[in-house]
């Protein structure tokens, strides 16, 4: 088996937001290495997948890079690596044949995003003998293709089997956490059927104070005509409708503002946990006012729960005071500077949208097995 290696040159693009592409990168001299040295090297990772050329992109980064402690793990991947790895999916279904995941050490946070998941994986980033895997790009990317229609369910699935095996290819003495963009919920029977023992949980929010977040971090004011205004939306809603099924279905000759699409994101991960709780899935949901109003009583029970809670739990205090996206473009301190508010027409497109499901009705919808403090 053999792995093609690039040299870095330069990165002349922003971070990728659907996971890894060579074009993201000005890449120099080549080589090739044994891939079994992938398995070897804690600091070859997996950053994402191409299936145009049906290869697997992994970077190698500096030793002293922890990503277990990053908030993003795609993006400092992007940001620190010094080379490029490249296997085909038959090489890189092969080297995942060596790696043993025991399921009863796997964690995975789903979430409906902007609802304190970011804050859980720091926390079990905190708890010795855990490895904390936050937002891997080659997740998001299996989301897309799946959503496409375009590769067989077997294919993806053992994809998707490869994708985490390579994730958790470095021995975790307590667990491996994984915590997946809120569009990666998609994935979840699939990852239930190949994992049947992970610990799972769920992270939301009310509609109302999620729709506000999210416009904070996600929309610009934009002042232009009203054919751009358009035409920039419709380019949203195709990025976001690669990942989200009911904004791909959407009526096309309906407009659908940014607050909508954010509206139909919220519904459908709410929608989709409820699916797998029916389904039989064992899964514990945590609210944001949980983490707001008792931090420490919310950290103790996630932890609990999911078998790893430590005899010290200093450094998860310590966590709880923290900005978990410091230094990120939605820390804080960034969000502080933003202009956009959520405006009354947006929250009556929340509610539209909340009136025509069918079931989740209310903004502060309360999903099965939500913790109880």
């Amino acid at each position: 088996m053999i792995a093609t290696t690039f040299e870095i040159v330069d990165r002349p693009h922003h971070p990728p937001f659907r996971g890894a592409d060579l074009r993201n990168f000005h890449l120099g001299e080549t080589g090739q290495w044994p891939a079994g040295e992938i398995l070897e090297n804690p600091h070859i990772t997996l950053h994402g997948l191409d299936f145009e050329k049906r290869q697997a992109i992994l970077v190698e980064t500096p030793s002293d890079v922890n990503l277990s402690h990053a908030p993003f793990y795609s993006i400092t991947q992007f940001e620190k690596a010094e080379r490029i790895w490249t296997v085909s999916f038959e090489t890189m279904l092969q080297l995942a044949q060596s790696v043993a995941v025991d399921d009863k050490r796997l964690i995975s946070i789903y979430s409906v995003g902007r609802c304190g998941s970011t804050l859980a994986s720091q926390i079990f980033a905190q708890v010795p003998g855990v490895i904390s895997i936050s937002e891997p790009g080659a997740l998001s990317q299996l989301v897309i293709v799946r959503n496409s229609g375009a590769h067989s369910e077997d294919d993806l699935v053992a994809l998707l089997k490869a994708t985490v095996c390579l994730l958790c290819k470095t021995p975790a003495e307590t667990a491996w956490v994984i915590k997946g963009q809120s569009f990666v919920i998609e994935l979840g029977d699939w990852l239930h059927e190949i994992y049947p023992q992970t610990r799972n949980l769920f992270l939301y929010r009310h509609a109302e104070t999620w729709l506000r977040s999210g416009l904070r971090a996600y929309s610009r004011v934009f002042e232009g005509t009203d054919e751009e205004r358009r035409a920039r939306e419709n380019e949203r809603r195709g990025v976001l409708g690669a990942l989200v099924p009911p904004i791909a279905n959407y009526d096309a000759n309906l407009l659908l503002s940014h607050a909508e699409m954010l509206a139909l994101m919220w519904l459908r991960a709410m929608e989709r946990y409820v699916q797998y709780c029916t389904m039989g899935m064992e899964m514990l949901a945590i609210r944001y006012a949980s983490w707001r109003s008792a931090p420490r009583e919310t950290a103790e029970a996630m932890l609990e729960y999911c078998r790893c809670r430590p005899a010290d739990m200093t450094a998860i205090w310590e966590t709880l005071n923290r900005d978990s996206q410091a230094g990120t473009r939605l820390s804080r301190e960034a969000l502080d500077r933003r202009e956009r508010a959520v405006t009354e027409r947006d929250l009556e497109e929340l509610h539209w949208h909340l009136q025509h499901h069918a079931f989740i009705h209310d903004p502060d919808f309360e999903v099965p097995n939500t913790l109880k403090l």
